[in-house]
């Protein structure tokens, strides 16, 4: 009869503090909508693949060949092949500008001045002899062609590192199938009998570079992302309402209240738990189901070790949410408190960026936050279908930090009880 009563206590602490979150409509969007924010601007931004994504790179192309120049002491003007790279760019769905010089940043209708003003990524300049050098116009004074090399130079945005590097590497790979078609061409200009010998010449490695299988199935960088903002979801829901748990009824002045209740402090602190518990899979079910409903994510669903990976994670967070709100004096402190923690642990938890590519110090203390472990347990399980025994590691993991990080809460709201 006892435990049925205390079992209802529990629930009703536990409805009463899901139904205040509810009617607080900042409290909703951060412990329960601020990572689907994440989720769907970042998808729309960066998950989508398509035929139409160099659209987004806006190249600008200086195309001098068009320009007078002398070849073997005669004027010549001949823009064919860089009239046909221009056209090339276009077929090639990049956003092409083009412009009569490069100029410079203060000089409005410049390629110069558009890179400055970011309208921009990169210019292409093609020179005066681009068409009379690559069809082998120069010729010594016996009539035999001159090998003349074509210079194509590049000017990139050193503001905008990452979005240059982008464009640049794009506009590489581009040129680099432009100059894979023209040797072809050319090619087939000689006798038949050594076509074969020169493209061996001009190619005599091939390269392939293929996906391994790793999901059985062809997946999208959104579909590694969707599984990582669980690990914001413990961040922003768990980390965030249980930080507030105690400390807001602090500031309301109902804290002293509810411990004096005919309600043991054990019980109050379990239905604080599953009130957080609760928050915590309803943002994940919101951030999973949008993640199928906008981006059609393609996922394997092991349901059992999500919710058991979701259950462990969350003790980490209520457990340190925990920590905050028995420390803190009132609401505003603990939600300083919990932004301080929760906004640079996003970047370090592998939703966002891998580890691999930050500092070794960066990567050792991110390895060691079990937010990381619930990342990398629920990517390996619904991108790549790995089975219980190959996540048992971050489980583990889970469980332990689990354990010791809610045990310290539980302390310090012990300890918050004998201050008052």
């Amino acid at each position: 009869m006892k435990t049925k009563r205390t079992i209802h206590q529990v629930l009703a602490i536990a409805k009463t503090d899901f139904l205040g979150i509810a009617r607080n409509r900042t409290a909703i969007f951060f412990t329960l909508l601020f990572p689907l924010f994440f989720l769907i601007i970042i998808g729309f931004t960066f998950g989508t693949q398509g035929a139409g994504e160099t659209s987004r790179i806006r190249v600008g192309v200086v195309n001098l060949d068009r320009e007078e120049t002398i070849v073997n002491g005669t004027v010549s003007q001949n823009s064919t092949i860089g009239d046909a790279f221009v056209q090339a760019l276009r077929n090639a769905n990049f956003t092409v500008y083009e412009y009569v010089e490069y100029g410079d940043k203060e000089t409005n209708g410049t390629a110069a001045y558009d890179i400055s003003r970011r309208k921009i990524k990169i210019a292409v300049i093609i020179p005066v002899n681009f068409t009379e050098s690559l069809s082998f116009q120069y010729v010594d004074s016996s009539g035999r062609p001159i090998p003349t090399k074509a210079y194509l130079i590049l000017y990139t945005d050193p503001s905008d590192p990452t979005g240059s590097l982008i464009a640049q590497q794009s506009i590489l790979g581009f040129i680099s199938g432009f100059i894979s078609h023209y040797q072809e061409v050319v090619i087939s200009q000689i006798p038949e009998t050594f076509q074969k010998y020169v493209k061996v010449l001009v190619d005599p490695i091939t390269v392939s570079t293929n996906e391994a299988d790793v999901s059985g199935r062809r997946l999208r960088w959104i579909d590694y992302m969707v599984p990582g903002t669980l690990g914001l979801v413990l961040l922003w829901s768990g980390l965030n309402h249980a930080s507030v748990a105690i400390a807001n009824e602090r500031t309301r002045g109902t804290f002293q209240r509810i411990v004096i209740a005919p309600v043991s402090p054990a019980t109050v602190l379990a239905g604080k738990f599953f009130s957080c518990l609760t928050i915590v899979y309803l943002s994940s079910a919101i951030m999973l189901v949008s993640g199928l409903l906008f981006f059609q994510v393609n996922l394997y669903w092991n349901l059992p070790v999500i919710v058991l990976s979701i259950f462990l994670g969350a003790l980490s967070a209520i457990g340190i949410g925990l920590i905050i709100s028995s420390l803190t004096k009132n609401v505003e402190a603990a939600n300083a408190i919990t932004v301080l923690i929760s906004v640079p642990l996003q970047f370090f938890i592998g939703a966002f960026f891998p580890l691999s590519i930050m500092p070794r110090p960066a990567q050792i203390f991110g390895e060691a936050l079990p937010f990381t472990k619930l990342v990398n347990a629920m990517q390996g399980v619904m991108t790549k279908n790995l089975p219980f025994e190959a996540v048992m590691p971050e489980i583990i993991y889970l469980a332990v930090s689990g354990l010791i990080l809610f045990a310290l809460g539980i302390i310090a709201y012990w300890s918050s009880l004998k201050r008052l």
